[in-house]
Formats: structure tokens, sequence, C-alpha cells
């Protein structure tokens, strides 16, 4: 509540997105292999968009991963990377550590190359249409974000507006001081 009267920022706000979207990715893992309509549905390289799209059959098994390559899954996997990358970036931890609490910059760079490896595992043997599907939605949620942070957000203004939070802030502060 602190950091919302001073700064006019909700921490809430990041949170909130990505709690909404886990009912629907847990559905989509679900769907996406049993779709009947996407059975032996073919789009670009892949021949049956409810099975994985193998592009390389490798000669030897990796545990959790599988013994094929999916380029719809390793593609999703640099989307999702590219656009972990540009969320963090964005929500760069300034607080300085506290004793005791862990290092939570330390943590996003970590979860930066975690996650795309864990959804490479995970979509690699899943229907391909869910790597397709999860591509796509990060190509365009990317987009969607270099053009609101390119030609709308006004980032002098916003800053201007966060000096001003703090002035207000102040000036409180001195005048319940001196009362």
């Amino acid at each position: 509540m602190k950091l919302y009267t001073k700064a006019g920022v909700n921490p809430m706000a990041g949170c909130i997105p990505a709690l909404i979207q886990i009912p629907f990715m847990y559905a989509s893992f679900q769907f996406f292999p049993a779709a009947i309509q996407l059975r032996q549905k073919s789009f670009l390289w892949a021949d049956d968009l409810s099975s994985f799209d193998s592009v390389l059959n490798l000669p030897f098994n990796i545990p959790l991963y599988g013994s094929h390559v999916s380029l719809f899954a390793l593609l999703a996997a640099i989307a999702i990377f590219f656009y972990t990358k540009m969320t963090s970036a964005d929500n760069q931890m300034q607080a300085p550590q506290q004793e005791g609490m862990p290092d939570m910059a330390q943590m996003m760079k970590i979860m930066l190359y975690v996650s795309p490896i864990m959804m490479l595992i995970f979509f690699n043997n899943y229907g391909s249409g869910l790597s397709l599907y999860t591509l796509i939605s990060n190509l365009i949620t990317i987009g969607i974000m270099l053009v609101i942070k390119n030609y709308i957000i006004d980032s002098d203004k916003i800053h201007a507006q966060i000096q001003e939070n703090k002035l207000k802030e102040q000036k409180i502060i001195a005048g319940s001081a001196s009362a």
C-alpha cells in the first residue's frame, strides 16, 4: 500500500494477469491433444496438430524430453524466453536485498532461463497445436508490448507523475509532523 500511495503503482497488477492465465493454460494442456478437430490436420511442417511435430529424430532418448525435436515447441520456448526477458526488464527489482530474504533479482534471472527450458520439455511431447498456440500468443503479446512501449506510453510523463506523487507525500508527511 505504501508503494501504491507513494508512486501510484499497484504491486498486485503484475500478478493478476498471470493468475488468470493458469486455468486456461491447464485447459489447453487437456484440450489440444484430445481435440478431434485437430487430428490429421496439417500446418506448415506439422502433419498432425494433435500430436508432436517431429522435425528431427534423435538416435537416443533424453529423459523427460524424448527422442525427437519438435520445432513448434522449440520456437515457443524461444518466444517465451523473449517474452520473459521483456517483462523482467520492465519489472527490475530496485529495492536493496533484505537480510534473510531471497534475492528477487537473482531469482528472476534464473527464471528467465528455467521457464523456457521447462516449457520446451512440456511442449515437446504434447500436441503441436498447443506449441503453435503458445508461439502465436507470445508473438502477438510481444508485438503489442513493443507497440505500447514505443508508441503509446510516454515515459517522461509517467516519471513526472511519480515525482509529483512523491512531492505530495512529502507535503503530507511535513504537514502531519508540524501538527
